[in-house]
């Protein structure tokens, strides 16, 4: 069942979920800082002074209001969806304010991803289409992606403004796929999109609040099962490959090299690409906005991959790849580099 709603109101309802967020968010910001809730910089940090937490509840809570206020019938097929991306974030919630062992964080994330694959799991072999699967596998290997993406959309929120900019640039290119598509209205993908923009007005360099695990797991789950929302042509995973590749090329990358060093690869740390070039005195604006052009780029790619033919199909699905690359060359270049850092400025 589609998601419809009247176009007057879809726009009155994303009016009100970024007013939404812009208030909560501010909330969330004064009674952190009355409480102390702060992120106080350490050696695996990337900012400079204690600042305040949780500013994820604004994106999350105002989202997911937005969405259920569209009616049970409205909702009613994506509810397993907003169930899970509930779910993730109360867990983030908690692990911020005391934090949790990894296997209670991992086993509740497969758990609600496992829950949304059931629900939804006659969407399964649609938003799989280019991969043919024997159902007994597709099932798990979704669960994986989903729990996958939740935590590297985690370990992603690392510097001012890069997990907010993401996530609304790659609601946007998702939903442009919809709209091209004729795929029904991407409201839930535009709901979200608005509440990240409420908050990214207090996070863009330099932050006054951080996300925290209550938002960025959340919003990567959310994304994850996106592909399962109901709709007459379901968004397919690979366009939501396209749409969060650099996050996912980034965070899968960085994994990999962790694991090959024997290192503890769930605990914090600064060697994600993105954030090497902090070492060499590059501000998190200068950083954020270079991320941002590639990110705008691969959500026109997602976008794109609606209306084109086999031969440009491929070249767009290989297009987080083609981003990717020079931006890992230009970090190595910089870190090679004996003044590797030109454009100097405060973070």
């Amino acid at each position: 069942m589609d998601i419809t709603v009247p176009p007057f109101e879809s726009g009155l309802r994303l009016l009100l979920c970024g007013l939404g967020s812009m208030a909560a968010v501010a909330l969330v910001r004064s009674q952190a800082r009355r409480r102390s809730i702060l992120d106080h910089p350490n050696a695996r940090s990337a900012h400079e002074r204690p600042t305040p937490r949780l500013g994820g509840i604004g994106i999350i809570v105002v989202f997911l209001g937005s969405a259920l206020g569209l009616g049970s019938s409205a909702v009613a097929g994506a509810l397993p969806v907003l169930v899970g991306t509930g779910v993730v974030s109360i867990l983030g919630l908690v692990d911020d304010l005391r934090p949790l062992p990894a296997r209670v964080r991992f086993g509740v994330q497969a758990l609600a991803a496992t829950g949304v694959v059931a629900a939804r799991w006659e969407a399964l072999g649609s938003a799989v289409a280019t991969v043919s699967l024997p159902s007994w596998l597709l099932g798990p290997a979704f669960v994986l992606w989903v729990v996958w993406m939740t935590n590297l959309y985690n370990f992603m929120d690392g510097i001012d403004g890069l997990a907010a900019g993401q996530t609304i640039l790659a609601c946007l290119g998702l939903a442009a796929w919809m709209a091209g598509a004729g795929s029904g209205n991407p409201v839930l993908l535009l709901l979200l999109a608005t509440a990240s923009a409420g908050f990214l007005l207090f996070n863009f360099p330099p932050a006054t609040i951080f996300m925290g695990d209550v938002g960025s797991t959340a919003i990567g789950f959310f994304l994850a099962t996106v592909p399962l929302l109901p709709a007459s042509r379901p968004v397919p995973l690979e366009a939501v490959w396209v749409a969060v590749g650099l996050f996912i090329l980034d965070a899968t990358t960085t994994l990999v090299r962790r694991l090959r060093n024997g290192e503890r690869w769930y605990e914090a740390h600064r060697s994600h690409w993105y954030q090497r070039p902090l070492r060499h005195g590059f501000a998190h604006r200068t950083i954020t906005l270079w991320a941002y052009a590639g990110m705008l780029l691969l959500a026109l790619a997602s976008a794109a991959l609606a209306q084109v033919g086999p031969a440009l199909h491929a070249l767009l699905l290989a297009a987080p790849a083609i981003v990717f690359l020079p931006a890992v060359l230009a970090v190595r270049r910089v870190e090679g580099s004996p003044d590797p850092a030109p454009l100097r400025e405060r973070p």
